[in-house]
């Protein structure tokens, strides 16, 4: 094992070649037991680390581009100035939710009232319906009350 080797996590390979996190584990599960791939037992887990040189023979090196733009004045009222339409923007997506919630509770509550007033119509019906009922059985001769007019064959052939 050679050990003047650096040796990176996997986030800073990542970071440092350019490559995704799921692509140097990828690498790193293949190479488990190597002298490239080294484990330290934590109390959340395992953490692995890479060798730099043997990630620089399978990816080429990408460089980050450290370089940050001075703020000068121009860059300070840019910057300003974002803040500011972000602010507005923040206040304008306030204000929309708001009316949103308005109208949300302006609809439900004529909602309940169209139930209320279907409910009350449906309750009118069945009143109508029940006086309906109760004239049509006043109108139904009781079963002792019913006086029996019908003559049969007989009567009705040679009269009686």
């Amino acid at each position: 094992m050679v050990s003047n080797q650096t040796f990176l996590t996997i986030k800073e390979a990542s970071q440092l070649f350019n490559k995704s996190e799921l692509t140097i584990r990828r690498l790193v599960k293949q190479h488990i037991g190597s002298e490239y791939v080294r484990s330290e037992d934590t109390p959340k887990g395992n953490v692995y680390q890479i060798s730099q040189d043997f990630l620089q023979q399978h990816y080429s090196f990408v460089p980050l581009a450290v370089s940050v733009p001075t703020q000068g004045p121009d860059l300070q009222q840019e910057n300003a100035q974002l803040r500011m339409l972000l602010a507005e923007r923040d206040t304008t997506i306030q204000q929309q939710q708001n009316q949103i919630f308005e109208q949300r509770d302006v609809i439900n509550a004529l909602i309940n009232q169209m139930n209320s007033q279907k409910i009350g119509h449906i309750e009118e019906l069945l009143l109508q319906q029940n006086e309906q009922l109760n004239e049509l059985q006043k109108r139904l001769p009781a079963d002792n009350e019913q006086p029996n007019n019908r003559k049969t064959f007989w009567q009705r052939l040679f009269g009686s």
